[in-house]
């Protein structure tokens, strides 16, 4: 059985730097320490007044790029797990306590929202992704590096980056796990919305030209 012993936390900033010093906070809180921390930051962030200390800061020029930024995180980030939340979320001390016994590719964090909502998942199966009824598995959460290196995250999808790159996990054979806890606290105030209908065919695009039909 593959051996994964070591976890990594990322994330990327562009317009937000403000949110920086909580986001890592509560990545140094975590009972479960990551082996690596990396964070891509747009190149116009004064970083002087952020304590980085212990973090692989990676330089970021132009617009914000969600994707090709997420994957410059992965491709610094040496670790056989990789976890990321939004540089305005936070993790709960307890959020990867389960990570060094899943046996999974993919562990489905739960997410408290600040407008009250709870989203657990439980039972996620390859099969339900692909169905594209809903996405299955909140962003961030914690991937096997060989699942990302298999299929990256695409930037010409956005902003159905997350629900796409999880329709790859599953065409790629990935297997999923949860945590069925309560694991991130998510800041969904002044987040876009965007149409059901559209993001369901933006993603049923996707999945049929990442399976050649």
């Amino acid at each position: 059985m593959e051996t994964r012993t070591t976890l990594g936390v990322v994330s990327v900033c562009h317009g937000y730097p403000e949110k920086i010093p909580r986001w890592l906070e509560s990545v140094r809180a975590l009972n479960r320490k990551p082996d690596q921390v990396v964070l891509v930051l747009w190149d116009g962030i004064d970083k002087s007044q952020i304590d980085l200390d212990g973090v692989t800061v990676v330089n970021w020029s132009g617009d914000f790029a969600f994707s090709d930024m997420m994957n410059l995180a992965f491709e610094n980030c040496h670790t056989d797990w990789v976890s990321w939340i939004g540089i305005d979320d936070l993790y709960r001390p307890h959020a990867l306590d389960k990570i060094d016994s899943c046996q999974a590719d993919v562990l489905a964090l739960g997410f408290q929202y600040d407008t009250g909502q709870i989203w657990t998942p439980a039972n996620v199966t390859g099969e339900q992704i692909l169905s594209l009824q809903a996405n299955m598995i909140p962003c961030g959460s914690p991937v096997c590096r060989w699942v990302w290196e298999k299929q990256p995250f695409e930037q010409r999808i956005a902003p159905f980056d997350d629900w796409c790159f999880w329709v790859g996990t599953a065409i790629n054979g990935a297997t999923y796990d949860c945590t069925l806890d309560i694991d991130v606290d998510y800041e969904y105030a002044g987040h876009w919305v965007p149409n059901d209908s559209e993001a369901r065919a933006t993603v049923l695009q996707y999945k049929i030209d990442l399976q050649g039909i």
